[in-house]
């Protein structure tokens, strides 16, 4: 017959001591405080209170330990199963939703790009050509309607790689920048 060893059952004693006050209501709150997970304590509480022999009070006690840790092994797979069923559940949400935000970003992100590139059109069309002030108009439209360009052709996941890249290829500036903004964002936050 298979026995719960000490080990296992000192480690379980706070869990099983509301299944042990049921199989044996005798037992009181001292008595579960004297035999604090041990069971050679209990073998002698039960041969005490119940006036069993001690191999009965063996018997009884491997019958309900075999009993409570098969319990315990059904418990515990259903709820490995359920814990599974919801992370597989939480995850293909989570994708969805991912997709979701990646298709509102490229929409976004593409309807901006269109703005820019019309706003380089304009720049192209009210300011003069020549001069200082055209060669500075023109720069700024190519560098709009390129940028503009960029984001009509490229999606959320390419920007990010490219983002990488530049991260990857200018540490220092791009941390410059973060720090930059950051700075910015709390000088605007403390207003």
């Amino acid at each position: 017959m298979e026995q719960m060893n000490q080990d296992v059952f000192s480690g379980q004693w706070k869990q099983m001591r509301g299944a042990l006050k049921s199989w044996w209501g005798k037992l009181t709150d001292d008595d579960f405080e004297h035999i604090g997970g041990q069971k050679d304590k209990l073998l002698g509480t039960l041969q005490e209170k119940y006036g069993y022999t001690k191999d009965m009070a063996q018997r009884e006690m491997e019958r309900r330990f075999k009993e409570y840790g098969s319990q315990m092994g059904n418990a515990g797979r259903d709820m490995y199963q359920n814990a599974a069923k919801t992370y597989d559940n939480m995850k293909d949400k989570a994708q969805e939703m991912g997709a979701a935000a990646s298709e509102k970003v490229s929409g976004a992100t593409s309807a901006v790009g269109e703005k820019m590139s019309s706003l380089a059109g304009t720049i192209r069309e009210n300011l003069p050509q020549e001069g200082t002030m055209g060669s500075a108009a023109t720069t700024v439209a190519d560098s709009l309607e390129s940028a503009g360009s960029y984001l009509q052709d490229h999606t959320f996941e390419n920007m990010a790689r490219d983002l990488t890249s530049v991260i990857r290829r200018y540490p220092i500036q791009a941390l410059l920048v973060g720090l930059g903004i950051g700075y910015l964002l709390s000088r605007n936050s403390e207003r």
